[in-house]
């Protein structure tokens, strides 16, 4: 029986870690290459969910400007229509200090339950005074803060525009607080930041036509 040799035996060695290293394991450049298509597939997905990212951003700021224009004309309708309601006969002016920006509105709407038991001045029928809450409002805009104010109090944000005329019984324009019955209003809504990816600026304008409830004096 013989044995192999030392140089056999190297060899032996030698031929079974080549076929292990090659049957097993990678090479530099294969590690290399397969690194570098990682980065770039790596690279590619970052990209997609940055610009998703920055759509699903756009959408939601481009949603609050949409809700902040309509809650503003919602608002506001629903305050003017109500002015000048005096059914007491005090005489106080439903309309004044007109501009384009701004108008003071008074109604006497509730109040009556101030003397209930427990009182609350701000519920009830009329009670002939324009003191209660919602009673005496000035609608106002500040075009460099972008922002819709009601007795001082901020109503809307990114409004970037903001318009009413008035208009009495024929349809003519008119300066007369009395004499009105109806006011266009006009309210922009627009977002701070432009998309992006198209480089726009989302931007939506409402206007209504708000009819007075009160009968014209």
């Amino acid at each position: 029986m013989t044995f192999p040799g030392p140089v056999s035996l190297l060899k032996e060695r030698s031929i079974y870690r080549s076929q292990i290293a090659a049957v097993s394991g990678f090479s530099m450049v294969e590690f290399m290459l397969s690194s570098l298509i990682f980065l770039v597939i790596a690279g590619s997905i970052f990209s997609i969910l940055n610009q998703t990212q920055n759509a699903a951003s756009y959408q939601v700021e481009a949603q609050g400007v949409l809700e902040s224009a309509r809650f503003a004309m919602m608002t506001l309708e629903r305050i003017i229509r109500q002015a000048g309601n005096d059914p007491f006969n005090v005489g106080f002016p439903g309309i004044s200090e007109m501009s384009s920006s701004q108008v003071r509105v008074r109604a006497d709407l509730t109040g009556a339950a101030g003397t209930a038991n427990p009182p609350d001045p701000d519920k009830g029928d009329p009670d002939g005074d324009t003191m209660d809450s919602g009673e005496d409002v000035t609608i106002s805009y500040d075009a460099s803060a972008r922002t819709l104010y009601l007795s001082g109090q901020p109503c809307a944000s990114n409004i970037s525009a903001f318009a009413m005329q008035y208009f009495d019984k024929n349809g003519a324009p008119t300066i007369s607080g009395d004499q009105v019955t109806k006011i266009r209003v006009t309210v922009t809504g627009q977002s701070p930041f432009a998309n992006l990816q198209t480089g726009k600026i989302f931007s939506m304008k409402l206007a209504s036509d708000i009819q007075l409830l009160r009968p014209v004096k």
